[in-house]
């Protein structure tokens, strides 16, 4: 796979050796961050197939979770005069101004994930609201078998006040545990800013303040994670063969570390979803058909994937392999890593 991954500072200096001089197809592909392994994922998956498939190269630019970083990277690109370019970030105004500019530099540009203020552009969607409200109803349904007379009081993680995220999980995700349990109580949606260690430190905090919490959703599985780790350390976080004993934890991504616990009978954290490959591929094959002409560049186009869910309780761990397999480029046993966590 041919791949350049760079900073702001070193992505102006890079056209001749992106291979722009020539005629080969150059993409720019910009992740909200480089930090969490879907994002590492979803550019090593368009990048593979770009080349593969259209003998496409790549040039990924971290976004690094800043809407100043992400512009100032399809500034560079356009710059660069790349054939198009592949945005991902929670900023409405800002991608809205991103395909603005590209346009304008006569450059296709496909967003994903999270809608711009302004639909003028091809779209890919995932389809998450469906998995997350699951989800939801699975937790409640465990939690009320084991524990029918504890009243059901929810914390969700969430990335700040981004209105899509709420539609498409913490929202969804509330909605399946009430369509179970309709009293179920939110005690707490806080910011867990998309990691690990700084969703433990929230939800410790959260936990101290409302320690009957019995359900947890962490909006990716880094927050879900953290909130895990904070059960921990307050000697909570745990099942007997996949029964309820301290609370259900589910987070969105379906990654390898949240897979490990998902399938560990002795692990709170019990579900997940996710999808990478077919997102990475509907963005390449979106770029490609607007190069080649086949949709227009400026016209709304809406390309869905789906989230598939997984959770202990439902899903097999050769499914969990698989998924992760065509996802993440995972070349492990995942039961094998279960069983030494267990």
């Amino acid at each position: 796979m041919k791949k350049l991954v760079v900073t702001l500072a070193a992505a102006c200096s890079i056209a001749a050796t992106a291979g722009l001089a020539d005629d080969k197809i150059v993409l720019g592909k910009i992740p909200f961050t480089l930090e969490h392994s879907y994002h590492q994922s979803i550019v090593e998956i368009f990048s593979d197939y770009a080349e593969k498939n259209y003998g496409a190269e790549t040039i990924v630019v971290d976004g690094q979770a800043s809407s100043e970083s992400s512009l100032s990277a399809v500034e560079n690109l356009i710059a660069q005069k790349v054939d198009g370019i592949a945005l991902h970030s929670p900023d409405i105004g800002m991608t809205a101004t991103a395909v603005e500019a590209a346009h304008k530099a006569g450059i296709p540009i496909v967003t994903t994930l999270i809608y711009p203020s302004t639909k003028t552009a091809p779209h890919i969607q995932p389809k998450e609201e469906f998995s997350s409200f699951r989800m939801g109803e699975v937790a409640a349904e465990q939690w009320m078998t084991a524990f029918p007379d504890k009243p059901v009081k929810v914390a969700i993680l969430n990335f700040g006040g981004f209105e899509q995220i709420a539609k498409l999980r913490t929202e969804p995700f509330f909605k399946g545990v009430q369509s179970v349990a309709p009293d179920a109580e939110l005690v707490a949606m806080q910011n867990g800013f998309g990691s690990t260690i700084k969703s433990m430190e929230v939800m410790l905090d959260i936990l101290q303040a409302n320690p009957d919490v019995n359900i947890i959703f962490g909006a990716n599985d880094d927050m879900a994670l953290g909130a895990l780790a904070a059960t921990e350390q307050l000697g909570r976080g745990k099942m007997k063969d996949g029964a309820p004993l301290t609370e259900i934890i589910a987070g969105v991504d379906g990654g390898e570390n949240a897979m490990v616990k998902v399938f560990n009978p002795n692990s709170s954290f019990k579900l997940t979803h996710g999808q990478v490959r077919d997102n990475g591929r509907a963005e390449v094959d979106t770029l490609m058909a607007m190069i080649e002409g086949t949709i227009e560049m400026d016209k709304w186009l809406e390309v869905q994937t789906l989230s598939p869910e997984f959770d202990y309780w439902n899903s097999s761990v050769p499914a969990a392999q698989k998924f992760l397999e065509e996802n993440f480029g995972f070349e492990k046993d995942l039961q094998a890593l279960v069983d030494t966590q267990r």
